[in-house]
């Protein structure tokens, strides 16, 4: 089981590298059809904002699971052991609060949102909603993951 969570870490980074890597490649192609062909291109800039909402809301789960977020330091270093703990396993499960807020209302938008087609790139905009879903999914797994694993039992002063 352990070799697939982090074979699906592994992924989501590599996803998030190959969205990033095509954004670029799409930029570096809209500004030489701009500048060297002096024509633009009508679905670059809608598929660069496209992927930046995969890219966002893949990240977030990546940053969570490295505790690469913000985290309530000041407060949660004055309190002794066990309610350090509880206030540390309060941070996980709001995680896993927004998990599924992200994933219910992701969906909901991506239902509506299938109605309409983007105007440059005509692909139904559940698209780049799906992300919220795709992403809030991956954060859930995460946070099960770290609250199963005790990790907010261990969270030392001083580390994210």
């Amino acid at each position: 089981m352990r070799r697939v969570l982090d074979a699906l870490d592994r992924g989501a980074e590599w996803l998030v590298a190959a969205i990033f890597a095509v954004i670029v490649c799409i930029a570096l192609l809209q500004v030489f059809n701009r500048f060297a062909l002096n024509a633009s291109l009508s679905w670059s800039e809608e598929a660069q904002i496209f992927g930046h909402i995969w890219i966002v809301f893949l990240g977030i789960p990546i940053a969570y699971r490295r505790g690469a977020h913000l985290y309530i330091e000041t407060f949660c270093d004055m309190l002794p052991a066990p309610p350090r703990a509880a206030f540390n396993l309060m941070v996980e499960l709001t995680w896993a609060a927004f998990a599924v807020s992200l994933m219910v209302l992701g969906f909901m938008v991506a239902r509506v949102a299938h109605l309409q087609s983007s105007p440059g790139l005509e692909l139904p905009m559940s698209y780049p909603y799906a992300g919220m879903v795709v992403g809030g999914a991956y954060l859930l797994l995460v946070a099960a993951r770290r609250i199963i694993g005790g990790a907010w039992r261990t969270r030392q002063v001083g580390a994210a």
